[in-house]
């Protein structure tokens, strides 16, 4: 985890949050790049994930931001989640999923993107990193 977070915290991004679902809070667009290969592989260590990520986004939430209802349906067959902070703001799943998830440090989720999910309010500047793998 302390190589991602000092691999952000060099980087300077261009906040893209208001074109987007996050709410009170800082996203950047497709930051893949900055992302060495084996970084990526402990990352995404199962099978050939990092191989089948093609993009990856920062999301720092606000005192009170959230992420509204939403999926990646039209742009890939599974997305990510990798939790870079124990935090507040659940990640909420629908159906079939139909769970909430506690944001916990080094947790990492892979989903089906057509699953509808959001995130609750956060107020502890809770951090994530989005990802999607296997381009439609």
């Amino acid at each position: 985890m302390e190589k991602i977070l000092d691999l952000l915290n060099k980087q300077s991004f261009t906040n893209e949050a208001h074109n987007t679902c996050t709410k009170n809070g800082y996203q950047t667009g497709n930051i893949i790049d900055i992302f060495p290969k084996d970084l990526l592989k402990e990352m995404l260590p199962d099978d050939d994930f990092h191989e089948r990520c093609f993009h990856i986004h920062y999301i720092e939430y606000l005192n009170g931001g959230y992420q509204k209802r939403h999926n990646h349906e039209n742009t890939e067959r599974y997305s990510f989640i990798i939790y870079l902070n124990d935090s507040d703001g659940f990640t909420y799943f629908e159906e079939p999923i139909d769970e909430k998830i506690t944001p916990e440090r080094g947790r990492v989720l892979i989903f089906r993107s057509d699953v509808n999910h959001g995130a609750e309010t956060s107020f502890k500047n809770k951090r994530v990193l989005v990802g999607a793998m296997d381009k439609l």
